[in-house]
């Protein structure tokens, strides 16, 4: 039990330092219109990003950009 938390932890962690920097770098990437977007929406994206971080991670290195999540 105690090691399916430490996975989820590190999960959660590794999700939420990649949130952040899709919040304020890598959504323009994948979504042009997103530049110059508010405070408040790249606020937004982090839970989403911290939670889908591999699928996005996987996006960003294919420089898709027509991204469907």
């Amino acid at each position: 039990m105690e090691s399916i938390l430490l996975i989820f932890g590190i999960y959660l962690a590794v999700g939420l330092l990649f949130g952040i920097f899709f919040a304020w770098k890598g959504v323009k990437l994948l979504d042009p219109v997103a530049d110059g977007s508010s405070f408040a929406f790249r606020l937004l994206v982090i839970p989403g990003a911290t939670a889908l971080w591999p699928v996005l991670l996987i996006k960003l290195l294919k420089g898709n950009s027509e991204a469907t999540v």
